[in-house]
């Protein structure tokens, strides 16, 4: 009987995840930023091919990344699957997250919304997230980093 409570109470809490994230949320619109062909996020995916989270993460953000085709997000993945740290933290440093590798080095399951000038973790998508949930943090994260842009200051 305590593992059906258990059970029930963690659906509750996982439904009253996915509500919050897919409806507590605002979506940004084209005009609360200007794209100059820049990346404003960089939405870093910590994968590795043994990860069960991101056998479910990646394919609904492979859904989302054409929405975000001429918006300033760029999508890059570093991928533990065969363990060459040393390769993937140059790949890290060259995409601006030199700062936020050492933290997350070798975790995988999750997508961090970074946003490109200031190193600032804006959201983190994980399993959690639906394809609607993914798209609204993504604007979200978008319209945050476009606020301090000197393009829109």
């Amino acid at each position: 009987m305590k593992n059906i409570k258990n059970l029930v109470f963690a659906g509750i809490i996982a439904i009253g995840a996915v509500a919050f994230f897919t409806f507590g949320r605002s979506a940004a619109t084209d005009a609360e930023y200007v794209y100059d062909g820049e990346p404003e996020i960089i939405a870093a995916t910590f994968e590795s091919a043994w990860c069960s989270a991101c056998k479910i993460l990646k394919p609904r953000l492979a859904k989302v990344i054409p929405d975000f085709a001429d918006k300033p997000v760029k999508f890059v993945s570093l991928d533990f699957t065969f363990g060459q740290r040393a390769d993937i933290e140059k790949q890290a440093a060259a995409e601006g997250l030199a700062d936020i590798y050492p933290r997350f080095e070798g975790a995988t399951g999750f997508t961090l919304l970074v946003d490109k000038d200031t190193g600032e973790i804006i959201d983190s998508l994980t399993v959690s997230y639906d394809e609607n949930a993914m798209r609204a943090a993504i604007a979200q994260a978008v319209a945050i980093a476009s606020q301090g842009s000197p393009d829109n200051e």
